[in-house]
């Protein structure tokens, strides 16, 4: 008598496709990365402004006035924001390398 999930040797599962490879990338890693310190990092600065999981501490008014649209972010910051040594910490979707690039752009006006 067989049994309704074998044939012979071979069972139900042998005759099923294969299952998907999974398609996460094996190098991503989904731990938080730890935050690092930007060389762009003065201690007077009044926010912190975060790409990826680098820190860039700064002046707002030089931001807001060189740039409307950093302008509008830091006036639209959320008021349960997180601090870093009393600073509002703004969170951006850009690499670290472009925040890089435009705040040396912004403070080595030589």
């Amino acid at each position: 008598m067989l049994s309704s999930s074998t044939f012979g040797s071979q069972t139900m599962s042998d005759f099923l496709p294969a299952k998907r490879k999974r398609t996460e990338d094996p190098n991503v890693d989904d731990k938080p990365q730890p935050k690092v310190r930007s060389e762009i990092w003065y201690d007077d600065g009044s926010v912190v402004m975060q790409a990826n999981s680098t820190q860039f501490r700064v002046h707002r008014s030089i931001l807001s006035t060189h740039s409307p649209v950093l302008k509008d972010m830091l006036l639209l910051a959320p008021a349960d924001e997180q601090l870093i040594e009393g600073c509002p910490v703004l969170h951006l979707s850009d690499s670290e390398e472009d925040m890089a690039h435009l705040l040396k752009a912004l403070y080595d006006r030589r």
